[in-house]
C-alpha cells in the first residue's frame, strides 16, 4: 500500500513542482508567436512599401508626361499669350487711371483756386 501513496505524492509534487513551469512555459510561447508575427509583419510591410514607391514612380511619369503635353499645346500657348496681352492691357489701364486721377487733382487744385 505504501506504493500507491508514494505514487500519489509523486503525482501530487509533480504538479505541484510544474504550476511554475506552465507560465513559463507559455509566456514564452507568446514571445515566439509576437517574434514570428514581427517577422511577417515586417516582410509584408516592406513589400507594401516597394509597391508603393513602384505606383507612386508611375503617377509621376504619368504627371511629367501629361504636364509636358499641356505645355506644348497649342491652345496652352494661346491663353498664355493672352494672359499676358490682358496683364499688359491691365497695367496701361492703371497707368491711365492714376494719370487721369492726378490730372483731375490738378484740375480740381486749379479750379478751387479761381473760385476761391
Amino acid at each position: 500500500m505504501t506504493t500507491s501513496t508514494r505514487s500519489r505524492y509523486s503525482a501530487r509534487k509533480a504538479l505541484t513542482d510544474y504550476y511554475v513551469y506552465a507560465p513559463l512555459g507559455a509566456g514564452e510561447l507568446v514571445v515566439e508567436k509576437t517574434r514570428q508575427l514581427s517577422r511577417k509583419a515586417w516582410t509584408e510591410a516592406q513589400k507594401q512599401r516597394h509597391k508603393v514607391a513602384e505606383s507612386y514612380q508611375d503617377l509621376a511619369r504619368r504627371g511629367e508626361r501629361l504636364a509636358t503635353g499641356i505645355r506644348r499645346s497649342a491652345s496652352t500657348r494661346r491663353a498664355v499669350e493672352q494672359a499676358k496681352t490682358a496683364r499688359s492691357e491691365a497695367k496701361a489701364a492703371v497707368t491711365g487711371i492714376r494719370k487721369t486721377a492726378g490730372a483731375t487733382a490738378t484740375a480740381t487744385k486749379a479750379a478751387a483756386k479761381k473760385v476761391g
